[in-house]
């Protein structure tokens, strides 16, 4: 080859024309290329570019430590408003959804060096409550009835209510004087009110927490009552964003409709506490961005508050989209609560004990913990493998089968990791030594491990999770091909098992880097 197209190709491959990124090493080989015929060109080039890739690696990196922080240069604290679920209704699978995607959200912008701020909105507020409040007198609920399993009893209460109200119109009219009276801060109505949004956190906490979901603040729509609001209503009516209808509704237009923000008996809609919401997250952390993790059904609510907010001059506010899931139930039913979910999928890892015995994963001393780990592991992975705004039928069977591209396959894949390391005997090379690197057998995981900051860039400027976990299945299939040949303890030379136990401890810790920004909790056995 000349010296034109060996800079011809260096240039296509953006390499310095000078030839820095080659370590001397491999200056040999490019001079095989000048008397190599064309015939096993092609691959000689490859195996120059591959190691070419790797010293550029070695020499950027320094200590051989993929770092995600550098990608990163935004400032202000993020606001990530996700799950977000209604007190006295069911958690459905849309919740999840948002759990799982503002969780990995937060994690991804906090992984980057920012301040992220995580807000669970909860619905205690509207005419609901009042609803709420004749189902428990219905149901005869005491106080005890209702902490035992707040959720599923205040749920009881509640539909109890609407089927009774499907047969006396006069329920309907006593639930709206029943919110009437609470928007007016009437005493005995608001004590009740927060004993079941008390008890409803307590549980939802726990709940949460098998997740391995936390807030930093919880917040309600009734925060933005009526009462509350009144100056920012006021001053919306003195910017002409708010009129009055005939009817006694007032409204503001939205690309050419009218949106009511509050109704004709002078209640707060929905609307009205979003618009209050914003404006006081604004005044207590000066946010550089707001994101709303919501499913796509709630995008012309987004686009009215979105309209109104940004002729208030708040524009840094986003509403993260996502489709729905088709199918999940459990065995025994329609899901209605989080627990169903989380309960059915650490069930059914228990029952694949019996099956154990054929597959690579030994999951007959599965506990009850490890079980519960894996079922939510693969359910998370299920869901933030899909496109975000994708809708996509849910099969139990896929998404915990052992085998494939599930959240099963990263945590046996850190396990066997971690096995390697105690088992290994010897301690780790601090760096690696390019010298030796064409005999670990382990290049392509190095450079799997290269691209891992501008994985999780491009998980950022999209807010796509399934870009990150595409990297962690390719990543674990290296590590797996990487393991057939690259032993460590059988290998002879000292050097090289250290060099080989390094690279490989290296891919244990970007991998539970990974599955972390995701929300897993990496295991050691299973």
């Amino acid at each position: 080859m000349s010296k034109y197209e060996l800079s011809s190709w260096k240039s296509h491959q953006c390499l310095p024309p000078d030839g820095s990124f080659f370590h001397p090493s491999c200056q040999h080989e490019i001079h095989k290329i000048t008397s190599t015929s064309q015939a096993v060109f092609p691959k000689m080039l490859d195996k120059i570019h591959r190691f070419s890739c790797i010293t550029s690696f070695l020499k950027r990196r320094g200590i051989f430590n993929p770092s995600s922080r550098a990608f990163c240069s935004a400032s202000g604290k993020i606001l990530v408003e996700f799950s977000s679920p209604n007190i006295a209704k069911p958690f459905h699978v849309g919740h999840l959804r948002s759990t799982i995607i503002g969780n990995f959200i937060a994690n991804l912008f906090e992984d980057s060096g920012q301040a992220v701020w995580r807000i669970n909105y909860l619905g205690d507020w509207g005419t609901q409550f009042g609803l709420l409040k004749l189902g428990v007198e219905q149901l005869n609920l005491t106080e005890e009835d209702l902490k035992s399993d707040p959720i599923k009893q205040l749920f009881r209460a509640y539909v109890a209510a609407n089927e009774k109200a499907k047969e006396d119109e006069g329920i309907a009219s006593k639930a709206r004087e029943i919110f009437s009276r609470m928007e007016l801060e009437d005493g005995d109505d608001l004590s009740r009110w927060n004993l079941y949004r008390e008890f409803t956190v307590a549980e939802l906490k726990r709940v949460y927490s098998r997740l391995g979901v936390c807030f930093d603040a919880y917040e309600w729509e009734s925060m933005y009552r009526r009462k509350n609001i009144e100056d920012i209503l006021e001053d919306l009516r003195k910017k002409g964003i708010l009129s009055k209808e005939s009817d006694g509704k007032e409204t503001v237009e939205v690309n050419g409709r009218k949106v009511a923000v509050v109704k004709s008996d002078g209640t707060t809609l929905y609307l009205a506490r979003d618009i209050a919401a914003v404006l006081d997250r604004m005044q207590k952390h000066n946010f550089s961005h707001l994101f709303y993790i919501v499913d796509s059904g709630q995008s012309d609510h987004f686009r009215a508050l979105f309209h109104i907010v940004q002729k208030l001059g708040i524009t840094q506010v986003s509403h993260v989209k996502f489709g729905r899931i088709k199918g999940m139930s459990t065995r025994r039913g329609s899901v209605v609560f989080l627990e169903d979910i989380l309960n059915e999928a650490r069930d059914i890892m228990r029952e694949k004990q019996v099956k154990s015995s054929t597959t690579k994963v030994n999951l007959s001393d599965l506990t009850d913990k490890t079980a519960d780990i894996l079922g939510i592991s693969a359910v998370i992975v299920n869901d933030l493998k899909q496109r975000r705004q994708k809708d996509y039928n849910f099969d139990w069977k896929n998404a915990l089968q052992v085998e494939g591209d599930t959240g099963i396959k990263l945590q046996y894949t850190h396990c066997r990791l971690v096995s390697l390391s105690e088992k290994a005997g010897i301690e780790p090379d601090l760096t690696l030594n390019p010298e030796l690197l064409p005999h670990t057998k382990c290049q392509e995981i190095i450079l799997e491990l290269d691209k891992f900051p501008s994985i999780l860039a491009r998980s950022r400027e999209s807010l796509e999770a399934c870009i990150l976990v595409t990297y962690l299945f390719t990543l674990c299939n290296t590590i797996s091909r990487c393991l057939k040949t690259a032993r460590v303890k059988q290998e002879p030379s000292l050097d090289l098992q250290r060099q080989r136990l390094l690279i490989f401890n290296t891919a244990r810790k970007t991998l539970a880097h990974g599955m972390k920004i995701l929300g897993l909790q990496p295991l050691d056995r299973m």
